[in-house]
């Protein structure tokens, strides 16, 4: 992985070497409720108690309350966002940390050109000016340069400081939406249908079930009972089966002249194979029909009795027999009786 400056400042998931991020937006949450809390009940008390003000610094004052207090209110924001872990509100959080450190900066240098100003116009008139003994100007000259450096030194801490605090926020922030992004990506893989053991005493509270003893209820234990508790892992021995049919389903059905045993058959030969094959299982199964002798009569009842669309058969009666006609009759035609 190349390095970058950027995973480097804005990346890691501690601060001070050992201390956790969240630790420090906490931190930094509850110290900018009670300054920035503090800050502005100042400055609006100034505003409304203070009358011979000019419109300038009564300007001023009043931007530095509302920053002040948009301030509070975003420091509440962070410190909620952070217990819960609420990303929303912590980056709301850090954009005003990014925004107040900004103004901070610029109110730095002013105030910095202000304070070399006052600071080299001091020190013409009241050292220069006003006393004449060279060693007490020498030292009034120090003493107002002390003071140049003293709050040099503060606004460089503090500056610093919210830098760093901003750099913190940015670090928790980048730590949320990695968590997120891993849980969503999680999600999208097959570690998402992974069973996972719950914190707790969940398994400690299984264990502490007694077991129950088996309970039969089937009064057979005979193999392939209707009250046989199934098994899924015992086999089960069937006999062969003993039907002479087979049945092909799956298979292409074969054409009409191929017969039992291959080859072509005849449908009379069909029939009395299938004849045959039926009188030899009623003999196997001791089943015997007779079937009762019919006389002629009784056939042309039956006969008579067929209905179809011509109509009922016609009986062997009504047919007219021919005339028998012998040799010896014959006459030739031009004999006449």
């Amino acid at each position: 992985m190349p390095f970058s400056y950027r995973d480097l400042f804005l990346g890691g998931s501690t601060f001070c070497c050992c201390l956790p991020v969240r630790v420090g937006v906490i931190i930094m949450t509850i110290l900018g409720m009670f300054f920035a809390g503090i800050l502005s009940i100042v400055l609006w008390f100034e505003v409304s108690s203070t009358i011979d003000m000019t419109s300038g610094e009564r300007a001023g004052f009043v931007i530095a309350g509302l920053v002040e207090t948009f301030l509070f209110a975003a420091s509440i924001f962070g410190f909620v966002g952070t217990v819960v872990r609420k990303q929303l509100f912590v980056q709301t959080y850090a954009y005003i940390i990014y925004f107040h450190f900004i103004l901070n900066v610029g109110v730095a240098i002013f105030l910095l050109y202000e304070v070399t100003r006052f600071s080299s116009t001091a020190t013409n008139k009241a050292c220069h000016d006003t006393i004449k003994d060279p060693q007490a100007q020498e030292q009034c000259t120090n003493l107002l340069n002390i003071a140049t450096g003293v709050y040099w030194a503060l606004t460089t801490f503090v500056l610093v400081a919210e830098m760093y605090g901003a750099i913190i926020v940015t670090r928790y922030v980048n730590r949320l939406k990695g968590q997120k992004r891993a849980v969503r990506v999680s999600r999208m893989t097959d570690d998402a249908f992974k069973l996972l053991p719950t914190k707790g005493s969940g398994y400690s509270q299984l264990r502490e079930i007694p077991i129950q003893p088996e309970i039969h209820v089937s009064p057979s234990n005979s193999e392939g009972g209707i009250y046989e508790e199934y098994d899924p892992y015992r086999e089960i021995n069937r006999a062969p089966s003993t039907s002479r049919q087979t049945h092909e389903y799956h298979g292409p059905a074969p054409p009409l002249e191929v017969g039992y045993g291959g080859g072509t058959w005849t449908h009379d030969e069909i029939s009395a194979e299938e004849k045959s094959r039926l009188q030899r299982l009623d003999r196997e199964s001791g089943i015997i029909l007779d079937e009762p002798q019919i006389d002629e009569e009784e056939a042309d009842r039956r006969r008579s009795e067929v209905k179809s669309s011509l109509g009922p058969p016609a009986s062997k009666t009504d047919v007219d027999p021919l005339p028998q006609y012998s040799a010896a009759s014959t006459t030739s035609p031009g004999h006449l009786p």
